[in-house]
């Protein structure tokens, strides 16, 4: 299947992410509907997957920043049906080589997607919080 990212959602799309964020995803089960509309509808930006034959949304992520040194990964998901088809990879990818985000240092938390996030660069400090430095600010080990 061949995937399109781009950084928007329609009103559509943003009430199916949002059925799925209050009904499927374990990290969501203590803010409302209404509050994590208002956190895609404030966020820097949401990155949403499609399949590029027919524009069927596959997944999305929303980002907090500061919009110069910082972005924070939340609330990223695919849809079950559509797990292991390289998708969230290639969100991911698509939002680390952001021109506008190039030189940001990557933060999120994860109970269960280290690996995922290993592969770009992530390193876990701690069980579920894990960090992807800037190119100016590399750690010295």
């Amino acid at each position: 299947m061949s995937i399109v990212v781009d950084d928007r959602l329609s009103p559509k799309e943003l009430a199916r992410t949002l059925d799925f964020l209050v009904d499927d995803a374990y990290w969501n089960r203590w803010r409302s509907r209404d509050q994590i509309r208002r956190q895609f509808e404030s966020a820097w930006k949401v990155y949403a997957a499609r399949a590029s034959d027919s524009g069927q949304l596959l997944g999305a992520v929303r980002v907090s920043s500061d919009g110069v040194s910082y972005g924070y990964i939340a609330d990223g998901f695919v849809f079950p049906e559509h797990r292991g088809e390289g998708i969230a990879s290639a969100v991911l990818d698509h939002l680390l080589s952001d021109p506008d985000a190039e030189d940001f240092r990557w933060m999120l938390h994860t109970a269960d997607a280290h690996p995922l996030y290993s592969r770009f660069g992530f390193v876990a400090y701690g069980p579920t919080y894990m960090e992807r430095p800037s190119k100016h600010n590399q750690p010295t080990r």
